[in-house]
C-alpha cells in the first residue's frame, strides 16, 4: 500500500514569481518531485498554466506520471500575457484538452474550480466538470478559494468532493468552510501555511525554524486533510516532512507563535 504524507507540492516551486528564491533550474525540479514521490509526497498542485507546463515536463522526464495525483485550476495563458500572472477563467469545453496537453497526461487527477459568485456561471461550471468526470478523463472535482456560502448554494447531484482554501496561523478563516466541508464528507486543502515566503523575513528570526513551527501548526489541526507548501530546493522536501513529523507545536512553541501573531499578524 502506498503511504501518502499530509503534504502537498505546491506549483510555486518551479516559478520565479510569489515567493522570495529564485526559480530552480530544471534538473534541480525534477530532484524536488523525485524527492516527494520516494518520500509519500504524492499531491501536486499546479495554479497557473505555466505550472502545467513544468511539472507536465518533469514527470514526463522522470517517467513517474502514475505516482503523481495532480490537482489543476481554471488559470490559462492569455494573449500578450502569456509572461504574467493571470486572473482565473471559467472552465469552457475547450479547455480540458488545453490543460491535458500542458500536463503532457490523458487525465487530471483532481480538477479545482475557482469559486465564484456568479451562481449560474459556476453551475455551468459544475455541469461540465460532471461531464469531464463521466468521460473518465478527470477523477474529482474541488472547490478552490472556497466559503461557506459557496457550498450553501451548490446544486442538487454537483461533483463536488473537496475544498482547498489559504490556511494558515496568520488566516484562519478557511476553518468555517472546513467545518461545513467535513460536515459533507469533503476533501479539505489548505493553501498557503506561510501566507507567502516573504512572511517568514518579517517575523525576523531563523526562517528553517519558523517555517517548521507554522507548518506544524497548520498540518496538526484536526480539519485539515492535506497542506500544500511550495518547496524549491530538493533539501527542503526532508526538512519540511522531518518537521510534520514531530507532531503539534508545543506550549513554549505557542507562545512564540504568538509572538510573531501579535507583532506582524
Amino acid at each position: 500500500m502506498r503511504v501518502s504524507s499530509k503534504l502537498g507540492l505546491g506549483g510555486h516551486s518551479y516559478m520565479q514569481q510569489l515567493g522570495n528564491d529564485p526559480k530552480p533550474a530544471f534538473e534541480e525540479q525534477c530532484e524536488i518531485v523525485s524527492a516527494c514521490l520516494d518520500n509519500g509526497i504524492h499531491l501536486f498542485d499546479t495554479t497557473y498554466y505555466q505550472e502545467r507546463v513544468a511539472l507536465g515536463s518533469i514527470l514526463e522526464q522522470l517517467g513517474r506520471r502514475e505516482e503523481a495525483r495532480i490537482m489543476a485550476w481554471n488559470f490559462f495563458t492569455q494573449p500578450g500575457k502569456e509572461d504574467d500572472l493571470v486572473p482565473y477563467t471559467p472552465y469552457e469545453p475547450h479547455h480540458l484538452d488545453i490543460m491535458l496537453e500542458e500536463l503532457q497526461t490523458d487525465y487530471i487527477d483532481t480538477l479545482v474550480i475557482h469559486a465564484d459568485d456568479d451562481a449560474d456561471g459556476q453551475r455551468r461550471e459544475l455541469e461540465l466538470a460532471r461531464d469531464w468526470m463521466e468521460s473518465g478523463r478527470i477523477g474529482s472535482v474541488a472547490l478552490g478559494m472556497a466559503k461557506a456560502r459557496h457550498l450553501d448554494v451548490l446544486p442538487e447531484g454537483h461533483p463536488v468532493g473537496g475544498v482547498l482554501a489559504p490556511y494558515n496561523a496568520f488566516v484562519r478563516e478557511a476553518a468555517d468552510v472546513f467545518a461545513l466541508a467535513n460536515s459533507q464528507g469533503m476533501e479539505k486543502i489548505a493553501l498557503s501555511p506561510f501566507i507567502r515566503g516573504w512572511k517568514l523575513d518579517e517575523i525576523g528570526e531563523d526562517p528553517a525554524k519558523v517555517s517548521g513551527i507554522l507548518l506544524r501548526w497548520v498540518t496538526s489541526q484536526d480539519l485539515v486533510d492535506h497542506v500544500i507548501v511550495s518547496m524549491r530546493k530538493s533539501e527542503w522536501v526532508r526538512a519540511n516532512l522531518d518537521a510534520v513529523a514531530r507532531g503539534p507545536i508545543t506550549e513554549e512553541e505557542q507562545i512564540r507563535l504568538e509572538g510573531w501573531l501579535a507583532r506582524v499578524g
